[in-house]
């Protein structure tokens, strides 16, 4: 069977895709996508902390895997660490060695679940709007390389693009099977900024010629990496990490409170920090706001949490690809036996006897 084909995106559908994208996904990224760099300063021995409050970030922000910060915040305490950090050259890949898949929320979830890196990018492309606004990602065939790229906003440091290089490393070396001895290397490597400091330690990383002053910046894979299946495959949880990204899409940009709450709702429930006042921030509201507008629309915060949880289980539930345990940690439960009981409160009955009775209605 020929491996199917990832649609190429030029820099046009790119600028499309960012005009016509809701205000929500405009604004800043994912406070989990600073956290890898808050670490990277703390093991170097710089007041990360400090930094952030003079980026006007409350530390307490990057604790809340859910949160959000403001674009110019972010782009801010980048510039303030790579002062920090000093003449080393290496922040970039130091930041890229403390990514964790947990930065990305359901889009991490959907990436390890992907049965194959083209499978992987695919998703990470077309979904990565909605962790980021600093840069939009897009893949172009060329020859027999795919370059997924990185275009970042003007204002975006040269090692925020080698850091985004790095971790894309990292990804591919998490969840891919063992090549080239045991180490994936990238088929390719473009930077959009001539040569500096921290090139030759992010070249060493990466095992790979690095190309300076590209038209973009990109890694590239070549046909084998892209369809070899990833050991962590699965299918099933993947396809629906996805239903919740473009549940998540569809939610965000529809005018009603209500949806939007909902959406949010379904990007936090893996992470299982869930509270009015964490989603009141997310949507940039003060919890009383947040709480009249739901009034308005007749729903009380609770009340949503818990129709969003219950429709989420029943739908994975519904597919006997899932057992139990993957919809228990699909909805943010750390224990089985914790998501068994909320499931019997919200039914009258246990998740497996409830998967049963709709089967057998089905026959």
């Amino acid at each position: 069977m020929a491996p199917a084909k990832i649609v190429v995106t030029g820099l046009e559908l790119l600028e499309s895709n960012l005009v016509h994208a809701s205000p929500r996904q405009r604004d800043g990224l994912a406070s989990g996508l600073l956290l890898p760099l808050h670490q990277a300063l703390r093991f170097h021995g710089v007041d990360a902390d400090g930094l952030l409050r003079q980026a006007r970030i409350e530390p307490a922000q990057l604790l809340d895997s859910r949160a959000r910060i403001s674009q110019a915040s972010s782009l801010q305490f980048w510039r303030l660490a790579e002062q920090a950090y000093g003449p080393a050259g290496d922040l970039a890949l130091a930041t890229a060695q403390q990514f964790s898949l947990r930065a990305l929320g359901v889009l991490g979830m959907a990436w390890l679940a992907s049965t194959s890196l083209r499978e992987a990018i695919r998703r990470l492309v077309r979904y990565y709007d909605l962790v980021s606004s600093v840069a939009l990602l897009g893949t172009e065939q060329e020859g027999d390389l795919l370059w997924l790229q990185y275009r970042a906003a003007p204002a975006v440091l040269p090692v925020t693009h080698d850091a985004w290089v790095g971790v894309i490393t990292a990804l591919c070396r998490k969840t891919h099977p063992t090549m080239h001895n045991g180490l994936f290397q990238p088929a390719g490597i473009r930077l959009a900024h001539p040569r500096d400091a921290g090139t030759a330690a992010l070249q060493n990383y990466l095992a790979s010629p690095v190309q300076t002053d590209a038209p973009f910046t990109g890694v590239a894979f070549t046909a084998e990496q892209l369809d070899a299946p990833l050991p962590g495959g699965h299918p099933a949880l993947a396809l629906n990490a996805e239903k919740i990204l473009a549940a998540t899409r569809a939610n965000l940009q529809s005018g009603d409170t209500s949806s939007q709450v909902r959406a949010h709702l379904l990007d936090m429930l893996p992470s299982g920090e869930i509270s009015r006042a964490a989603v009141a921030r997310r949507m940039h509201l003060t919890e009383r706001t947040l709480q009249r507008r739901l009034e308005a629309e007749q729903f009380g915060f609770a009340e949503l949490l818990q129709q969003t949880r219950l429709e989420l289980a029943q739908n994975l539930l519904r597919d006997p690809e899932h057992d139990v345990q993957d919809v228990a940690f699909i909805l943010g439960f750390a224990e089985i036996s914790s998501f068994t009981r909320a499931f019997r409160r919200w039914t009258g009955q246990a998740p497996s006897s409830w998967r049963e009775s709709q089967q057998t209605s089905m026959h």
